[in-house]
């Protein structure tokens, strides 16, 4: 018995290293938004910066994003970003990878 639960332990473990490396893309992907850095507003794609925010965004939320980092929930409240928040395609504000709400 013990010998068999020894062998089923190295397929085990190349299942697990399987699924991470399929969950890892979507993750990365989940990471796609805009970025206050250095006082500008950066696009972000996969988690790395891909260019400067050229206009206003929406969000799917309804969120707005305007070029000086100001945000402007769909419900009106508005927030500035500082220097490495950001705000994801969703209209969650990440802020050092965690998750915030508007009133903060």
């Amino acid at each position: 018995m013990k010998r068999t639960a020894l062998a089923a332990l190295p397929l085990a473990a190349l299942l697990l290293l399987v699924a991470a490396l399929v969950a890892a893309p979507s993750a990365a992907a989940d990471m796609d938004g805009v970025m206050m850095s250095g006082g500008k507003m950066m696009m972000m794609k996969m988690g790395k910066p891909a260019g400067p925010m050229e206009h206003e965004m929406t969000m799917s939320d309804g969120t707005r994003v305007r070029l000086d980092g100001t945000v402007r929930a769909k419900d009106g409240t508005e927030k500035h970003l500082r220097d490495g928040q950001m705000i994801m395609m969703d209209g969650h504000i990440m802020d050092g990878g965690k998750a915030q709400g508007m009133s903060q």
